[in-house]
């Protein structure tokens, strides 16, 4: 997926609906450890980010992937293309579309590789 033609998220006012109490046996079934690896068979770090964790800081691991993570791994990497590995059982909705309009707003190649599990 890339996320060039992405159509834009906006908001009003906050849905009614902020919190999310997901199913108690999803953490159970998440692999935090899956990886992608790249047809080769290896793993090019300087221009993937990895999102392997619960969006937004806290979470139920204390964690968490954030929109000031995402934007700072954006301005370290310099390949023309860039590929999100997404590993996630989702979390804050309003870190989530900070993160999406980060990404929609970068001018190179962002492609979006699914290793598991990307709820909410």
């Amino acid at each position: 997926m890339t996320l060039r033609n992405a159509p834009e998220i906006t908001l009003s006012r906050p849905p009614r609906v902020q919190a999310y109490e997901p199913d108690p046996t999803l953490m159970d079934r998440w692999n935090a450890g899956l990886r992608a690896a790249d047809r080769d068979g290896t793993t090019d770090a300087a221009r993937v980010i990895s999102m392997l964790d619960v969006i937004g800081a806290g979470g139920w691991t204390g964690e968490g992937v954030t929109a000031r993570r995402i934007a700072a791994a954006l301005r370290a990497i310099t390949a023309d293309n860039i590929t999100v590995d997404i590993n996630s059982p989702g979390g804050d909705f309003f870190e989530g579309v900070a993160i999406y309009n980060l990404l929609r707003a970068d001018p190179r190649r962002v492609s979006v590789r699914i290793l598991g599990l990307a709820a909410s």
